[in-house]
Formats: C-alpha cells, structure tokens, sequence
C-alpha cells in the first residue's frame, strides 16, 4: 500500500511540475534535451535590417557603407534539474552548437569608382563564417519563498520564487590576430572566425512566481519572471577594422589598439510573462508569452579611446540593445501511471519563437522553433 502510495504522488508530481518548470519534487531528477532552428537578421538602430549610411573616407573619397548580417544556428541544449528539496532545485544546463553560420553583405554608395573599398571590406570582412561547439556552461539554483507550486497545490493558489545562477565562459571565444597567422590568400585567420561566446563569466539574479486555478475544469496558469545579469571585466582579443580609423593596414590597427583590451559588456534586465491552459486534461497545455531584454551600453579600455567610442558607439549604431520575442508552445504529457504508454514518462515540447518588429534593435531579430522531451526519474 505504502509503495502504491509513492508511487502515484510521484507521478502526481511529475504530471503537475509539467506546467511549471520552477523545482521539482525532492530526490527528483528532470533530464530535458532541446533542439532549435534559429535565423535572424541584424536590426539596426530603426529596427530595421542591417547597420546603414555609415560614412567612410578612403584616399580622399566619401562612401556611403550599408552592412547587412545574417545567422543561422542549429543548437542541442542538455538540461538537467535536481530536487534537495520540495522548495529547491539545481539546475545544469549544457548548450552545443551543431552550426552556427553568419552572412555578411554590404552595398556601397560613392561619387567615384566603388572598387578600392570593395576590395577592402572584402579582405577584412568574409561573406561566410561558420564554426560549431560547446557553448557557454550555466550552474543555477531555484528556491521557493511564498506560496505553494502548482504541483503541490493548496490553499494558496501562487507562489514566489528566487534563484541565482553563474554562467562560465565554455565557449570558444575570438582568438588573437597574428600577423604570420594567415591563409593561402593571406588572410589573417581571425577574420574568417565566428567565434561562439565572449569568454565573460556571467552572475544572474532572478524573482519569478506563478498564479493558478482551476477554470472550468481546466488548469490555468500565468507565470512571471524578471532577472539582472551582470558581467565579469576581462581581457579580450580585440577585433579588427579599418573603418574605425583613415588607416587600412591592419598591422598598423593592430599597433594602435594594443594587445591588452579590457572589456565590460553592459548589465541586462530581463522580464516575462507567460499564459497557460489546459486543453487535454493531464495530456496537453497550451501556452503563449512575451520576454523582453534589455542591455546596457558595452564598455572598451584600449591604448585608444577614439576606438574605445567607436566601439560602443557610432551613427546609427550602438551596443546599448534592446529585444522582445513573442512565442507560442504546446506541451504534451505522458506520465499519468494510468494513461502512460511505454515504460518511461516524458513530456514533450514543441515551440516557436520571433522578435517584435521595431520592438528589436541593435541586436539579431530571430525567429526559431525547437522540440524538447523531458524525462523523470527518482533516486535517494
């Protein structure tokens, strides 16, 4: 009686946490495996495509410079969850890049002869760069302060949450230019890389809760989060440009920046709401939501301060970004012990995700789609 009795409240538990993804029950472990299909542009300071109307003087010549961007990423994320408690979880989530392409194309406007400067973008700028591996490596706990979860339930139909969590640089981040380090054409082979993640550590606060009740037999849930990320100070390798300076030679560039670039990429707010129901009772929810992310201006210490500016800022661009996403998913729940097919419980998930026009810029407005399964098992 006592074994039958565990094992339908773990069941129980399992079935209701697939509503809400905060903790999970003590001695529980969630294993979730995600795939996403991501491609964006990069939108400009109108939120419009690309960096436009930058103006450039090459040997006394004016041009007119309209960059254009453009990603595709396919990516597989591991995340795995553990209960200490019915109040606090670990979270361990481990992304890997499958591929991670970028297009980049340009059109040129000048009272003279366009050539030279094509020529020139076209050595330091490759129209395709591709790379895969590791991503960034996120260690994280969840703490319930108020309230009871869905899972559990009772009389207080909400609950407050706190967490925390460090982000470790895994990620292959861009590798220093050498001037001997150069292909068959002679390109320097930092211009040809893509690289992955910035080599930042990153500390993240976070507060978020959930409301819920039941609506005509149905599970209704509304969930909330906001977050405040903050970024370690590191040295960097800095990249290259010439656009920055009436100077081309990249040896000469690199001379003027100096080895040693300190960077301090700009704190981020983020927040979130999201809405769900039951459409399938202990089958299927629906949920669609709204996130936003603000960060501020990035910061540059380099041997000059004219790039240092330029970094952060310039006409009609800047690192101070801001993006919001909209997005819809359907959850699909295989772990009633009485309805169960197969011999594991799992929940599946299939989402998308796009960026709101004009609501996006200074960053890549992505649309993407992903499927995730999860599974539970218990151990003491």
């Amino acid at each position: 009686m006592f074994r039958r009795f565990l094992t339908s409240y773990f069941f129980f538990l399992t079935y209701s946490f697939s509503q809400t993804h905060f903790t999970i029950p003590q001695n529980v472990w969630r294993v979730s495996i995600q795939n996403e299909l991501a491609s964006g542009k990069w939108k400009g300071h109108d939120g419009r495509n690309g960096w436009k109307d930058y103006t450039y003087q090459l040997n006394g010549t004016d041009f007119i410079i309209t960059q254009d961007w453009k990603r595709n990423i396919n990516t597989q994320t591991f995340l795995i969850e553990y209960g200490f408690t019915d109040k606090s979880t670990f979270i361990l989530h481990i992304p890997t890049v499958k591929k991670f392409e970028q297009t980049h194309t340009w059109s040129l406007v000048s009272n003279s002869t366009i050539t030279p400067m094509d020529n020139l973008l076209t050595s330091y700028f490759p129209s395709l760069k591709s790379n895969s591996g590791l991503g960034d490596v996120t260690l994280g706990m969840n703490n319930l302060f108020l309230g009871n979860p869905a899972w559990r339930g009772g009389k207080n139909k909400y609950s407050l949450y706190g967490g925390i969590d460090v982000t470790l640089p895994f990620a292959e981040r861009l590798k220093k230019y050498y001037p001997k380090d150069v292909d068959a054409n002679g390109m320097p082979n930092q211009f040809k890389q893509l690289p992955i993640g910035n080599g930042l550590t990153r500390w993240r606060g976070r507060v978020f809760g959930e409301l819920y009740r039941k609506v005509w037999g149905r599970l209704i849930n509304v969930n909330w989060s906001a977050s405040l990320s903050a970024f370690s100070r590191e040295i960097i390798n800095p990249p290259l440009s010439f656009l920055w300076i009436m100077e081309t030679g990249v040896d000469s560039i690199s001379r003027a920046i100096g080895n040693a670039v300190l960077f301090e990429q700009g704190s981020q707010i983020y927040g979130s709401v999201q809405g769900q129901m039951e459409l399938w009772p202990q089958r299927m929810f629906f949920s669609a939501g709204m996130d936003w992310l603000f960060s501020a201006r990035d910061q540059y210490f380099s041997s000059s301060e004219v790039w240092d500016e330029w970094m952060a800022a310039r006409k009609n661009y800047d690192t101070r970004k801001n993006r919001a996403t909209q997005f819809i998913q359907f959850n699909f729940l295989n772990v009633d012990p009485f309805k169960q097919f197969g011999p594991i419980p799992f929940e599946l998930e299939l989402g998308i995700r796009w960026y709101v026009p004009f609501l996006t810029y200074h960053t890549y407005g992505y649309a993407s789609s992903w499927i995730r399964v999860s599974s539970y098992f218990q151990a003491w």
